[in-house]
This record gives C-alpha cells, sequence and structure tokens, in this order.
C-alpha cells in the first residue's frame, strides 16, 4: 500500500477537477490507450481523423484491436501507434498448419513492415481454446511471419481446461517457454455496475510473467462497453465515479502491483489501455463524460506515459 500511496502523492501538481496528481515518475506505463476505437459520439458520429486527433490529445500513445484493415493505422497522428486484431487468427484457422499459414501470409504483407505497426494481436482470450503447448506452436507458427514485430496473444484469463481431464490448470510460461511477446490480459474492474477492484486478476497475471522473464505485461480494462449491465449513463456513473473518479484508484492499484520474476527482477505492468472509446454507446467518448476524459489524460501525465 506504501508504493501505491506514494506513486500518487509523490506529484508535481493536481490537475483541476481530477483530483489525479501528476507524479513524479516512480510507476511508468510506456504504452497507454484505448482497446480498440470507434466513431460514435452519442447519437452522432465523427470523423476517424478527428477521433485519432482527440485521444492523441489525451496522452494516447497506443491504440490495441485496430482490426484487420490498416485505415486506422495508417491515419495514426504522429507519436501514435498501434496493434491490429485482437483476432486476426479465428479457432478454426489453427486447426491445421496450411491453413494457419495461409492466413498469417495475409496478415504479413498487410502489418509486417507497417511503419505504425508495434505488433499483432493474433488471437483473441486465447486459452479458451488452446493448452500451453499449442499456443508455443502457434506463437512459433506466427513469428515466422512477423520476425520484427511483437506477436500478442491476448488472455482473458491464464488458466485452461484443454486437457483430457478437463481440469483447470495454469500452465503459461511453463518451463519458461514463451507463448507471447506481451502478456496481455483482462483487468475487469467493475462487476453488475459496481466498482469492483479486485487484485487477483492483478496478481494472476504477474504471478504469470514472473516465469518469463522480459516479457512485458499489459492489461486492458471495459469501462462501460459492452457488458450486459450496461445501461446508458447510469452504468458508467455508479461504476466508475460521477467524476470518474474510480479510474485513478483503479490505475494506481494497476501499477503498484508488483512481483518479483525468476531472476529477481521486479515485474509490472508497462501498458494499459481503457475498452473503448467510440465503440459501444456509452463508452469514454460518450459526450457527457467529459470528466471520464479528462481523468484520461490525467492518469496518463501521473504514469510518464512514454517517457
Amino acid at each position: 500500500m506504501a508504493r501505491s500511496v506514494s506513486f500518487w502523492l509523490a506529484a508535481l501538481a493536481v490537475w483541476a477537477h481530477t483530483g489525479v496528481a501528476a507524479a513524479a515518475c516512480e510507476h511508468r506505463l510506456e504504452y497507454y490507450g484505448t482497446y480498440s476505437v470507434g466513431k460514435n459520439s452519442g447519437s452522432a458520429k465523427v470523423s476517424l481523423a478527428s477521433r485519432l486527433r482527440e485521444l492523441r490529445a489525451l496522452g494516447v500513445n497506443m491504440i490495441v484491436a485496430t482490426g484487420d484493415k490498416t485505415d486506422i493505422l495508417d491515419a495514426l497522428p504522429d507519436g501514435m501507434l498501434g496493434v491490429p486484431g485482437c483476432g486476426l487468427l479465428k479457432p478454426r484457422d489453427w486447426e491445421n498448419e496450411a491453413q494457419a499459414r495461409t492466413r498469417l501470409s495475409q496478415l504479413a504483407a498487410r502489418f509486417a513492415h507497417h511503419p505504425k505497426v508495434y505488433g499483432v494481436c493474433i488471437t483473441h482470450e486465447v486459452t479458451e481454446f488452446a493448452n500451453h503447448a499449442r499456443r508455443v506452436r502457434m506463437y512459433k507458427l506466427a513469428k515466422e511471419y512477423f520476425p520484427q514485430k511483437k506477436v500478442i496473444q491476448y488472455y482473458g484469463r491464464l488458466w485452461d481446461k484443454e486437457n483430457s481431464k478437463k481440469e483447470k490448470v495454469f500452465e503459461y510460461g511453463k518451463d519458461g517457454e514463451i507463448e507471447t511477446d506481451v502478456l496481455f490480459v483482462s483487468l475487469p474492474a467493475v462487476r453488475k455496475a459496481r466498482f469492483d477492484p479486485s487484485v487477483d486478476r492483478l496478481n494472476e497475471a504477474l504471478d504469470g510473467a514472473a516465469r518469463t522473464p522480459g516479457v512485458p505485461v499489459w492489461g486492458q480494462t471495459s469501462i462501460n462497453a459492452d457488458h450486459k449491465y450496461v445501461n446508458g449513463p447510469g452504468s458508467m456513473l455508479s461504476g466508475w465515479g460521477e467524476r470518474g473518479e474510480n479510474m485513478s484508484r483503479w490505475v494506481e492499484k494497476v501499477l503498484a502491483a508488483s512481483h518479483d520474476d525468476a531472476k529477481g527482477k521486479p515485474v509490472h505492468f508497462t501498458g494499459f489501455f481503457w475498452r473503448s472509446f467510440g465503440r459501444f454507446p456509452y463508452d469514454l467518448a460518450y459526450p457527457d463524460f467529459a470528466a471520464h476524459r479528462a481523468q484520461v489524460r490525467a492518469i496518463g501525465e501521473a504514469a510518464c506515459v512514454g517517457k
């Protein structure tokens, strides 16, 4: 708790109306932004160019889950990178190697040399259909086509039941085997429209990351996106606060969390993404949520994004 408090109290200035301090960079985020982006703005639509400028002005330097086209990538302003996906290959694409290679070849022609591509997110919730051994094979195959880009698998959970006994097993990082260039995990913080900042997922992710030293760990948190409890602006306010104050409380927990890896070096989250901005009717881009968007910027400043 002391590290958590010091992060937010080692302040240089306090941002007006948000209560989030601009910290002295004890905990840094290398990459910060949104998981997917859309053109929704309430009942209106905005252009992709204006939406991306808006995000850049909020301190965002990466958009994950840009899909399987290049339109978003081609429009990214200076200082922003993208990650196509997630789920560029579906479970059916991995059913045989020839089929997977055909799809990977198509994707490589599109993304392998694109200057705005940081990496490719090849799977979505991969542990729902692949065990550790299979994930390693998938990663190695994809890396043949993307040797200069990060090959990323996305994990809704780190355990799987892909074994003959259908037993729940945690095998990420087994024997130190690499199955992704970035450990990218879901970090839920709201349950039934109420703020519920459990650290179980944080600890689970960092426990896994500790078994693969050198592999960065990122998290994404849905914010009034497509969950069943979303009923309009009210569920944003009940979950994240009238002025988004729970956003800073959550990121404080995420950035303060740390485990030592097998080499004794601290492991912590270096990438964080809100899901989403303009993709769903009442997410962060909804016009009435100006205070929540101010939190996005203040949090990025406090975490010294990209510095």
